[in-house]
């Protein structure tokens, strides 16, 4: 049991650092509109977010910061 627990705690970021950086290849509204295209894509979304990360959250996220970012330059 716990060379799994040590195997989710290595795999685990990693992954999420994986998608993160996939996610940020586009906008959220072009997000939705590949899931209402795509519906195995939109599987994918819902079992990703099963699993406790959350890909529109991610992707709003990077938005917000690049706004909060810009009133700096």
């Amino acid at each position: 049991m716990e060379a799994l627990a040590l195997k989710v705690a290595v795999w685990w970021p990693i992954l999420s650092a994986i998608l993160n950086v996939a996610l940020r290849t586009r906008t959220p509204e072009e997000w939705v509109e590949r899931c209402e295209r795509f519906p195995r894509f939109a599987a994918f979304t819902r079992l990703v977010r099963s699993v406790g990360l959350d890909p529109v959250k991610m992707v709003q996220d990077r938005k917000s910061t690049r706004l909060n970012s810009s009133h700096l330059v």
